[in-house]
């Protein structure tokens, strides 16, 4: 006898092979029957007839990391169907740290969501957060930045003894089930880092065959430089790779072309050998935080005193002219396609325009950005904007990419936590892997539901050797979706986006029904996901 019984559905198993209709037979967890399983029973038989049954998703680039101790339940996440988020990504994570070290990063890693803090050895704060409880799997990146607020490493390079601490982190954690390493190469700390700190940081991946996931030093007009950059990390390091939401924003000085020669080069890398993948996220629009837009001079002082600094107006007449990086289209003037997501010193002014947030303020938009900055003190790291950063032509050309994976890239929100719901002001959070079935294989039909459902499971799997997980097949953990394609819908929208997704009827994570009829059952049967060497 079996578990659970799911009858009557469409079976896309996450291969990109054709659909086809079976039923399946769930038992302790696992996947242990797919067939026509006539005379079979279960206690719980769940009516499948007209809906697709697909592997659980997994958004292999989140940051589900800073919400998840105050959200384990995982709801907006858990309600899109992603059963799985790998995290910890753009060099900006939870694990491993102290309480030194937390305060340190506080306005350098953009820690903006987390309002449950834990610490501990990577070992410790996973059996911390397992312990408790999780209603979904998570893998995780040790974060570059993180390290480095650890072992309080300051300039371009660690010193010996730092550089010690930091390899004996990594190592720890790689052999306690961490993934691999994340940089952030486009703000601090890792734009001012030397290439061979991350070489030796790299060094310690390597003996664990694990991957080196990378936020790009820049994706505007020197997109090939970073590429080559980050390629030759790999290379050296002899190690797979993903190269982090790999697009291009819209009127950022891109050369001609570079988009797709910076494809180009990827693709020749796996030509050549080199297991590296992109990944898309879904909607044009996107998040980043604040004070990345500001130049190497003043975040080198530290956040703390560059906050002061924003106080002298000298300072800020300088700096607009000088912060021609990062959201580029911002120094051109285009401040109507930006919002505020989160800032610390005016919550009132969250979900705004950042045209009407200068107006409520009484002064100009660059006023308005360099006042929140400067009256969050050491913490402006915590302060975010959301904008529209992708032309809708871009995103046709990354959806048409077969090695890119679908990812999210945004923070699992829970609407009956006020805290924690103020800071995700931004409908991603509640939609976004939903959006890649409802826009691009539902209405525009660009995507089959096949190829979709393979880079939002298969594919993520495959490359980070997550053993029987991403594919419906016997003998596969039973993280199962179950949904009809014309009843799922977003709710969540720009102007409105306190709604979770819905027509996600059912979610099985390890064999466990954490959605429902539509409902989060409270269950918590998440793992940490380990890479099978």
């Amino acid at each position: 006898m079996f578990d659970i019984l799911i009858r009557g559905g469409r079976i896309v198993d996450g291969t990109g092979s054709a659909s086809y209709h079976a039923n399946i037979g769930v038992k302790d967890g696992r996947i242990v029957k797919i067939g026509r399983l006539e005379g079979e029973d279960a206690p719980r038989t769940i009516d499948a007839s007209g809906k697709y049954v697909t592997p659980g998703f997994i958004d292999a680039h989140s940051h589900s990391d800073m919400t998840i101790p105050s959200n384990p339940l995982a709801q907006s996440t858990i309600r899109q169907g992603i059963t799985a988020e790998i995290v910890g990504h753009c060099g900006m994570g939870l694990a491993p740290r102290t309480l030194e070290s937390k305060e340190r990063g506080a306005g350098a890693l953009g820690s903006f969501q987390e309002k449950r803090v834990i610490v501990g050895t990577f070992p410790q704060m996973m059996d911390q957060l397992f312990g408790e409880g999780v209603s979904e799997n998570m893998g995780w990146f040790v974060s570059h930045g993180t390290l480095r607020m650890l072992a309080d490493v300051r300039g371009p390079m660690a010193s010996d003894r730092q550089m010690g601490f930091m390899k004996e982190a990594l190592a720890e954690a790689m052999a306690n089930g961490a993934l691999g390493l994340s940089t952030g190469m486009e703000f601090e700390p890792g734009r001012s880092t030397d290439p061979r700190e991350i070489d030796e940081l790299l060094a310690v991946v390597r003996a664990y065959d694990g991957v080196y996931s990378c936020h790009i030093r820049n994706r505007d007009e020197f997109i090939l430089e970073a590429v080559d950059e980050y390629l030759t990390a790999l290379r050296k390091a002899g190690i797979r790779g993903s190269i982090s939401h790999f697009n291009v924003r819209h009127n950022t000085n891109v050369p001609p072309k570079g988009w797709e020669n910076a494809i180009r080069k990827m693709e020749e890398a796996r030509e050549e050998g080199l297991d590296v993948l992109g990944e898309m996220t879904p909607f044009p629009y996107g998040i980043g935080i604040m004070s990345t837009l500001l130049p190497p001079w003043i975040m080198e002082l530290g956040p703390a005193a560059a906050a002061e600094k924003l106080q002298d107006p000298e300072v800020r007449r300088r700096l607009r002219g000088e912060c021609d990086r990062y959201w580029r289209f911002i120094a051109k003037g285009e401040w109507d396609r930006v919002g505020i997501q989160s800032n610390i010193p005016y919550p009132e002014l969250n979900g705004l325009p950042m045209t009407e947030a200068a107006r409520r303020l009484g002064m100009d938009e660059w006023d308005c950005f360099f006042d929140i900055l400067s009256k969050s003190g050491p913490l402006m790291g915590g302060n975010v904007l959301k904008a529209r950063l992708y032309s809708d032509e871009h995103m046709l050309q990354k959806i048409g990419q077969p090695q890119f994976m679908l990812t999210v890239d945004g923070y699992s929100g829970d609407l009956g936590n006020q805290e924690l719901t103020d800071s995700l002001g931004f409908c991603l959070h509640y939609m976004g892997m939903i959006h890649y079935l409802t826009a691009y294989v539902r209405d525009m039909k660009v995507i089959s539901i096949e190829e979709c459902v393979r880079r939002m499971t298969g594919l993520t799997a495959s490359h980070y050797r997550l053993k029987d997980r991403g594919c419906l097949r016997e003998g596969a953990f039973a993280d199962i979706n179950i949904f009809a394609l014309e009843e799922l819908a977003e709710n969540s929208t720009l102007d409105d986006p306190y709604h979770y997704a819905s027509g996600i009827d059912y979610v099985l994570v390890n064999g466990v029904l954490v959605v429902d009829r539509g409902e989060h059952t409270g269950a918590r049967p998440g793992v940490l996901l380990r890479a099978a060497y």
